[in-house]
C-alpha cells in the first residue's frame, strides 16, 4: 500500500493514477478516433517533409500554404499551376461541385481549370479540370477509395464549346422555373434546388430535397413531354444542398463544402461538447441546419491536450486550500478553480498543476460531472 494523503474526508493512494479529462469527459468513438485530413479523407495526418509545416497532410499538402497541391484543390488561379499537364489521370468538378476521376488516355495538353469535353453514361458532359498530376492520383486513393477511372476524355472543350455550356447554364434557370410550377401543380411536398442539362443535351437532372419520400412517377412524365428529353430526379440531404447553392459561413468564408471537402464526416454534439462550446443549435449549425463541418477540424489537438489534465470537478489541495476545478484552458496551459470555503476562484497553470499531481494533491471528483447532471434532471423531473 502506497502513501496517502488526506484532503478533509477524502483519501488519495498515490499508487492509483488519476483518469485524466479525457477519459472521464470525452466519448469513447473520439477517444479511440485516428486523426485524418478533414480535406482530403486521408487517415495519414502526418507532416510533409522538409520545408513544410507542421501539421501538413501527407496526401493533399493541407496545412501549408508553400505546398502546391492545397492551391491546386482550392483555386484555378494560380498562374504557376496553369501550365499543361500531360498526365493521364485528371479530376473534374461539374456544376454543384460534383467531381469525378477521368483517363486522360490521348496524353491531351490539358491544364487546371481547362473546359473539357468527358464521357458520360448516355453521351458527354462538361466540366472544368480540378486537379491534375500527382494530386489527382493521390485523390484516386483517398477520395475515390482506390477506385479506377472508367470514363475516358473525349477533347478539349472549343469556343462554340464554351458558348454552348453558357447556353446550358441559362437554360437551366427556365428548366428550374417550370419544374417548380410543375410541383406545385401536382402538389408535391418537395423542394426543388437546382437542376443540371447534360452538355449534349440527351438528359435533364433536377436535385430536390425533401422530409420524406415523394411519388415522382407523374412528375417525371410530365416534366419529359415538356423538354422531350430523358429526366431525372435526385433527393439530396441538406448538406449537398448547401455544397449545391454555396455561400458565406459565419467565418466570413466560403463554406468548406464548396471548396475543399472531399466527403462528409459524421459529427455529433459530442465534437461541440468536448470543445467547451456552449449547446446553442444556432451557432452550432451551419447553412444546411446541421452541425457545422468544421466542429471536427480541431476536437483530435483537444482530446490530445484533455489527457494532460485531471477530470473536471476535481479537488486541489493548495496553499489557498481545497478547491475544485471547473474549467480547463488548453490554449493558456491554465485550468480554473472556485474554493468553496470562501466562494472565492483562482487560476493555476499546467506546470503546477503537474507538481500538485506528483504530490498527490489531486484527489477525483466527489460525483462524476455526467451522474449529477443525470441526479439533478431526474429530480427537475419528478
Amino acid at each position: 500500500m502506497g502513501n496517502v494523503v488526506t484532503l478533509s474526508h477524502i483519501q488519495i493512494d498515490h499508487q492509483d493514477e488519476l483518469a485524466s479529462a479525457a477519459e472521464t469527459s470525452v466519448a469513447g468513438s473520439l477517444r479511440n478516433r485516428k486523426s485524418h485530413c478533414t480535406a482530403c479523407g486521408s487517415k495519414d495526418g502526418k507532416p510533409t517533409g522538409k520545408g513544410k509545416k507542421e501539421g501538413a497532410c501527407k496526401s493533399c499538402g493541407s496545412g501549408t500554404k508553400e505546398n502546391a497541391d492545397t492551391a491546386d484543390e482550392l483555386s484555378y488561379g494560380i498562374e504557376k499551376l496553369k501550365e499543361p499537364d500531360f498526365d493521364v489521370v485528371l479530376e473534374v468538378e461539374f456544376k454543384g461541385r460534383k467531381r469525378q476521376i477521368y483517363l486522360n488516355e490521348k496524353r491531351l495538353p490539358i491544364a487546371l481549370g481547362d473546359l473539357i469535353i468527358v464521357e458520360a453514361e448516355r453521351g458527354s458532359d462538361a466540366g472544368r479540370v480540378c486537379s491534375v498530376g500527382r494530386n489527382a492520383r493521390r485523390r484516386i486513393d483517398v477520395a475515390y477509395e482506390g477506385r479506377d477511372p472508367m470514363l475516358r476524355v473525349l477533347r478539349k472543350a472549343t469556343q462554340d464549346d464554351e458558348r454552348r455550356q453558357e447556353d446550358n447554364r441559362k437554360a437551366e434557370q427556365e428548366a428550374l422555373s417550370v419544374c417548380r410550377e410543375r410541383v406545385k401543380s401536382f402538389n408535391l411536398d418537395m423542394k426543388v434546388i437546382d437542376c443540371e442539362w447534360q452538355f449534349d443535351h440527351n438528359r435533364l437532372t433536377f436535385y430536390f430535397t425533401a422530409p420524406q419520400q415523394v411519388d415522382f412517377r407523374e412528375l417525371i412524365k410530365d416534366l419529359a413531354s415538356i423538354f422531350s428529353v430523358r429526366i431525372e430526379l435526385r433527393q439530396i440531404s441538406p448538406r449537398e444542398e448547401a455544397r449545391r447553392v454555396g455561400g458565406v459561413g459565419i467565418c466570413g468564408m466560403e463554406l468548406c463544402c464548396t471548396t475543399h471537402l472531399s466527403k462528409f464526416e459524421y459529427i455529433t454534439i459530442e465534437h461541440a461538447k468536448v470543445q467547451g462550446l456552449a449547446n446553442n443549435p444556432n451557432k452550432l449549425s451551419g447553412q444546411c441546419g446541421r452541425l457545422k463541418c468544421c466542429l471536427l477540424y480541431e476536437i483530435d489537438n483537444y482530446v490530445s491536450a484533455l489527457k494532460n489534465y485531471p477530470p473536471l470537478d476535481s479537488l486541489l489541495h493548495t496553499k489557498d486550500g481545497t478547491g475544485k476545478m471547473f474549467k480547463i484552458d488548453i490554449f493558456r496551459d491554465e485550468v480554473h478553480i472556485f474554493y468553496e470555503k470562501n466562494s472565492t476562484y483562482g487560476v493555476m497553470s499546467l506546470e503546477d498543476l503537474n507538481a500538485l499531481r506528483h504530490a498527490g494533491k489531486i484527489a477525483p471528483p466527489r460525483e462524476p460531472r455526467e451522474r449529477r447532471y443525470e441526479r439533478e434532471r431526474a429530480e427537475v423531473v419528478e
